[in-house]
């Protein structure tokens, strides 16, 4: 009978334990979320504000050096806050801090320097593969990455205008095995994506 109760008490002791672990590790998930929101909300707004200023003072004024001055180091301090708490808690995904605050993450890193965006976009990738990140948000972060260092893009996620304002894709890398590529994250095939920019695409893809 001792023996009984003392097993029922541990059980109790255990289950208390378990369930105060719980409730402090949701706690502390709804407040990373909380601050991740808030990271976005500052991550967007100087580049939300930015087209107005410009019409009010002019691109080349010295009201605008001082805006972009200040962005710069609120950028940086975002950037500070948020390795914080990769580096703590790694690539957060939707279902541990939710769709925004998920894409928070994303938002500040691909404002971040190459060398930042080449430290965390393995994680990323990884979230993605796991269903807990935005595919098409990874593809932008690698294809921008690539363009911005004038190589040729790998998903197919960047388009711009031609001479004569039509829609086109930036170079693409390897188009034929593009769909392969895409297909490995989760990404709609690149006819579907091309059609819905009024892109033609007639490129045969491949698989080997």
């Amino acid at each position: 009978m001792k023996k009984i109760i003392f097993l029922f008490i541990i059980t109790l002791s255990t289950t208390s334990t378990f369930s105060q672990n719980e409730s402090s590790n949701k706690k502390e998930m709804d407040a990373i979320q909380t601050k991740l929101e808030t990271l976005f909300m500052q991550d967007q707004l100087f580049r939300r504000l930015y087209q107005d200023a410009e019409k009010k003072f002019g691109v080349d004024s010295a009201e605008m050096d001082y805006f972009w001055n200040v962005a710069e180091a609120q950028d940086k301090r975002i950037e500070q806050e948020l390795l914080l708490i990769i580096d703590k808690y790694g690539w957060l995904g939707t279902s541990q801090v939710g769709r925004l605050a998920n894409g928070a993450i994303w938002s500040v890193i691909q404002h971040s320097s190459l060398d930042i965006k080449e430290k965390y976009a393995p994680l990323m990738k990884v979230s993605v593969l796991q269903n807990e990140s935005q595919a098409m948000q990874y593809a932008r972060l690698i294809d921008r990455m690539f363009i911005n260092d004038n190589k040729p893009q790998v998903y197919g996620s960047q388009t711009t205008n031609d001479k004569d304002g039509n829609s086109v894709f930036f170079e693409i890398g390897k188009p034929e095995f593009i769909n392969k590529r895409r297909k490995e994250i989760g990404l709609e095939p690149i006819e579907d994506f091309a059609k819905e920019r009024g892109i033609a695409w007639d490129i045969p893809q491949k698989e080997e």
